[in-house]
């Protein structure tokens, strides 16, 4: 294949994915669902490092030991002041303990949802930081489609560029673009971060998925109508708030931990559960898993290309060289 053929088989390829990257930022809506990526990656980095994990594991515990203790030592303790049978004391404790009453009938179902997803984060908290360097550390997922639109456009001009004027420095440049295609999302390790992504947007399905919100704000007041049951009622009823700390130190410490500062966390994490859902779900539709490879595969054929129309040219070089420096022969 001659060498001018091959030149402008590159500049067609050029071009085109210079035009098929723009037209994929616009077909798919990169601008808006990149912004909506960064945005659920700034709202829960927090939650997702390795303190907000284990706050949240700890959370979870101490209400899981508060209801264990409240079933099996406080209320039990109530019940035997009472002199109650096991009939007469639940329909009291439904009547005048309604948040508790809830408590004992929802606590196993909101354990067996929470538990799981908590494991779940706990195991993807390095992806989840893999994921959040895309594209780098220090530049934002938001300024991915200024990138795609950037670098299709550069690589329309460059295709152009080889199109009309032919010579080495034209292939030299596309030879250039081709091994930036292809080192670049390598070298800054797109694929594996990608991998990450989908790996912890998996997850993000199921926490931010609408149902499992409504589920979260209703565990967050069934915690707090809990709460103000054991403070407003069960401690008066078993001998005040000091007597109550002293003989159920678990209980008694959760519901004012509760009540002081864990009820606003966890409301704001469930409500935004359900702020984010709708955000989540613009961000889940980017095709994460191809975009690496616009990139390298092109870019790979682009260099190959280029290569091919620069090997003539040296040859011819190193072929005139010496000629050209030669010492002149004496004429005879």
């Amino acid at each position: 294949m001659q060498s001018s053929t091959v030149r402008r088989v590159a500049a067609v390829l050029a071009i085109a994915t210079g035009v098929f990257l723009v037209g994929f930022t616009f077909a798919e809506h990169m601008f808006t669902r990149a912004d909506d990526a960064q945005t659920i990656a700034d709202r829960y980095r927090s939650l997702m490092s390795t303190a907000g994990l284990r706050d949240l594991s700890s959370g979870f515990q101490a209400v899981q030991e508060a209801g264990g203790e409240l079933g099996t030592r406080a209320l039990p303790r109530l019940q035997q002041q009472m002199r109650e049978g096991d009939a007469q004391f639940a329909s009291y404790v439904s009547a005048a303990m309604p948040g508790i009453a809830a408590f004992d009938a929802q606590a196993p179902g909101v354990v067996k949802l929470v538990g799981p997803v908590i494991a779940k984060m706990r195991a993807a908290r390095a992806d989840y930081a893999r994921a959040d360097q895309i594209p780098t550390a220090f530049l934002p997922m938001s300024i991915a489609p200024w990138l795609f639109v950037g670098i299709g456009a550069l690589l329309i001009g460059l295709g152009a560029f080889t199109w009309f004027r032919a010579g080495t420095a034209a292939a030299a440049l596309v030879a250039l673009a081709g091994l930036g295609l292809v080192v670049a999302p390598l070298v800054i390790e797109i694929p594996s971060k990608i991998d990450a992504a989908e790996r912890v947007r998996a997850i993000g399905r199921i926490g931010l998925a609408p149902a499992t919100a409504q589920r979260a704000v209703g565990a967050t007041k069934l915690f707090d109508a809990m709460a103000a049951d054991v403070t407003t009622k069960l401690e008066p009823s078993l001998g005040g708030p000091a007597s109550f700390a002293v003989a159920f130190p678990t209980l008694a410490s959760w519901a004012r931990e509760w009540q002081s500062s864990t009820s606003a966390k966890s409301h704001a994490l469930s409500d935004s559960q359900v702020t984010m859902g709708p955000v989540f779900a613009s961000a889940d539709q980017i095709p994460l898993e191809p975009i690496p490879w616009m990139f390298v595969a092109p870019g790979a054929v682009l260099a190959m290309l280029a290569g091919f129309t620069l090997l003539p040219a040296r040859r011819r070089a190193d072929a005139i060289t010496p000629a050209a420096t030669a010492e002149p022969v004496p004429a005879a």
